[in-house]
């Protein structure tokens, strides 16, 4: 009888574990899904195969889902469910509800009935083993829409009835000498300069090797206190290519001489704004 048990739990599965994919740069969900793009959220919620797995931008109006579990995004008659990447995120996006608001994320269909199979260390939904980089999909149900984005990030257009969502002001409108002076937390949004490849600053200037250049309208100030990386993307401040993103950076500016920093409490990647230019990086 021993013996017997002995040979059972012998041939038992390993426990279920989850190791993450490691965090290099083939690993970020750009790498693995393509740079955001516009689309339709009419045309992404009726051609749901078409958009399988493509990382979307898509604006809409935010309303609840399921109360305290998912969103839906809405234009006209059109449905989006939205998955948060992280369940977290749904208490501060709950903020924004019946708003217009602009979504980045993969859009993805939600399958009929997923299987459990084997993969990362572990027995995960399949919809986990096919995508390890997002969260799992639930199964479809009939008051659901049949097409998902999960969320990588979720921002008021400034269009409803409330002007812009709750936190500090924005850098532009405060002055970067204001803001250096008051101390106060301020959002920054600006165009990823890197380790100042594209000489914004004095090199002098830079304090720490891990420090970074954000060009914002009031011109280019050091990053400090985080990479410039976050949910669902990695920027690398020697890549000249990645000068090309743009980002939002909360934090409070601090003046030392001449130059500005920006010791960040935040960074979030966003789409380029409508009102702003590009500036090309110097050869």
């Amino acid at each position: 009888m021993a013996a017997g048990l002995v040979a059972v739990l012998a041939q038992a599965p390993p426990p279920v574990t989850f190791t993450p994919p490691p965090r290099g740069a083939n690993q970020t969900l750009e790498a693995a899904y393509g740079p955001a793009e516009p689309a339709d959220l009419e045309q992404v919620a009726s051609n749901g195969t078409s958009y399988q797995k493509r990382h979307v931008i898509v604006h809409g109006t935010l309303d609840i889902l399921d109360a305290g579990r998912s969103f839906a995004l809405r234009e006209g008659m059109a449905r989006l469910m939205l998955i948060p990447f992280n369940t977290g995120d749904y208490v501060d996006d709950s903020r924004l509800v019946g708003l217009e608001v602009e979504v980045t994320g993969i859009a993805r269909a939600l399958p009929e009935q997923q299987a459990m199979e084997r993969c990362l260390g572990g027995t995960y939904p399949e919809s986990k083993c096919a995508d390890p980089l997002l969260p799992e999909l639930p199964n479809a149900r009939v008051n659901w829409p049949p097409v998902s984005v999960t969320v990588i990030t979720l921002a008021d257009r400034g269009t409803g009835p409330r002007a812009r969502r709750a936190g500090p002001p924005s850098l532009s409108d405060t002055g970067i000498e204001a803001a250096a002076a008051a101390g106060k937390p301020v959002r920054a949004v600006g165009q990823f300069r890197g380790a100042n490849l594209c000489h914004d600053l004095p090199d002098a200037t830079r304090r720490d090797p891990a420090d970074w250049v954000l060009l914002t309208t009031e011109g280019g100030v050091w990053v400090t206190g985080r990479r410039p990386e976050g949910k669902g993307f990695r920027l690398d401040p020697g890549y000249r290519g990645d000068n090309t993103r743009w980002l939002e950076v909360s934090g409070r500016v601090q003046a030392a001489g001449q130059a500005r920093y920006l010791k960040a409490a935040s960074v979030a990647l966003i789409p380029k704004p409508a009102e702003a230019e590009a500036t090309p990086c110097p050869p």
